[in-house]
């Protein structure tokens, strides 16, 4: 088993540092010159979104001290804020000064009219931003994430489109933006593109980190087109809701009825492959049950997941290690009519999936300290 870490990440060139904090700091500071007309309000927000770069740069990656963790926590915290509160800060730039419309209404058109990848079942990466990023590395060496990519795997030609599922969700799945840099050593020659949820598409700032990390629109026509481009799949099978479901310490999937990650492999001659997170579910506390019915409705009707939960600081993750083990490819019996899976050859694939998945959870948790939890499929 081939095994990627953080000590394999390239470090952060010193251009990327100017174009990341630009990118990142951009809608906050656009919003306070708006909204206060004041250089020195600017000012302060960009030595907010500066500074714990600053900190972390002038110290060494290797010994993650309390300064380290507390720069992290600032960072975290308020990039979480900036990319999920991009319509407001944009919104009430352009009420106060109303000829910003026209940069929001240009980007509009960019996004929904001129490039669109994420519709077209390709990809649009920066490798660079993906890879070298200095806040995915602060992060990844934060949660020592590492991949664990079973030989098999590697070995299969990349152009042979695999589907790989990732289990489980988590509250909020960090780890899928941060392996995205991962993947390109860990699977090299093989393109791999991430179905996301459509309302990440919709957002400033939030688009962008998607697109740059391969994520496509989740649906399936596109879907459909990104395999036929011979580029693999990652879906996160659970979805929303696992993660409004995700308890702390519990290791739970939700799996019994999604079979359509399953019929897309059977249609389109793919293996599949499970993945497992171990420590995903200890990474935040969580409050699943309070106001649930209230949260689940606004899941099913709007699509939109809103977890209660707290990390270390804010939503700062606690600091517990994540690894990622990626099983044997699953090779399914082909469909009688190709391309046209009955229910009964989905139920027996997905049948076959899920014990596979049970398979893998067994044989690696008690390298990884998690010897006395039992994998729940629901």
């Amino acid at each position: 088993m081939h095994v990627t870490s953080t000590a394999d990440c390239a470090p952060t060139p010193p251009h990327l540092h100017l174009i990341a904090f630009f990118i990142v700091s951009s809608p906050l500071c656009i919003c306070a010159y708006a909204v206060t007309d004041s250089a020195a309000v600017v000012a302060a927000c960009a030595a907010l979104v500066g500074l714990p770069r600053l900190l972390c740069a002038l110290t060494s990656p290797a010994a993650h001290t309390a300064a380290h963790t507390a720069a992290l926590a600032v960072y975290w915290n308020l990039v979480m804020a900036i990319c999920f509160l991009s319509p407001i800060f944009l919104g009430l730039a352009c009420y106060a000064r109303p000829p910003l419309c026209a940069c929001v209404v240009a980007w509009l058109v960019w996004t929904k009219v001129v490039h669109r990848p994420e519709m077209k079942g390709e990809a649009a990466p920066w490798r660079e931003f993906a890879e070298c990023e200095w806040g995915y590395h602060a992060f990844r060496r934060f949660l020592s994430l590492r991949l664990h990519i079973d030989d098999a795997l590697r070995a299969r030609p990349p152009e042979q489109p695999v589907i790989i599922g990732v289990h489980p969700h988590g509250i909020a799945s960090d780890y899928r933006i941060l392996m995205d840099g991962m993947l390109y050593s860990a699977l090299p020659g093989r393109p791999v593109l991430t179905l996301a949820a459509s309302v990440l598409f919709h957002l400033p700032l939030v688009r962008e980190l998607c697109v740059w990390t391969r994520c496509i629109d989740a649906s399936k026509p596109v879907a459909e087109r990104a395999l036929r481009k011979r580029n693999s799949l990652m879906i996160i099978v659970g979805g929303e809701a696992e993660q409004i479901g995700t308890r702390y310490g519990i290791e739970e999937v939700v799996l019994q009825n999604r079979y359509g990650f399953v019929k897309l492999a059977l249609a389109h001659g793919c293996a599949l492959v499970p993945v497992y997170c171990f420590g995903c579910v200890d990474c935040y506390w969580t409050w699943s049950n309070v106001l649930r019915g209230p949260r689940e409705a606004l899941r099913k009707r709007l699509g939109v997941c809103l977890p209660l939960y707290a990390g270390s600081f804010g939503v700062l993750p606690l600091r517990v290690p994540l690894d990622m083990v990626f099983g044997a490819p699953l090779e399914l019996t082909p469909p009688v009519t190709p391309g046209k899976p009955t229910e009964e050859e989905v139920a027996m694939a997905h049948a076959q999936y899920i014990a596979a998945l049970v398979a893998l959870f067994n044989r690696h948790k008690s390298a990884f300290g998690y010897d006395e939890r039992e994998l729940s499929v629901k």
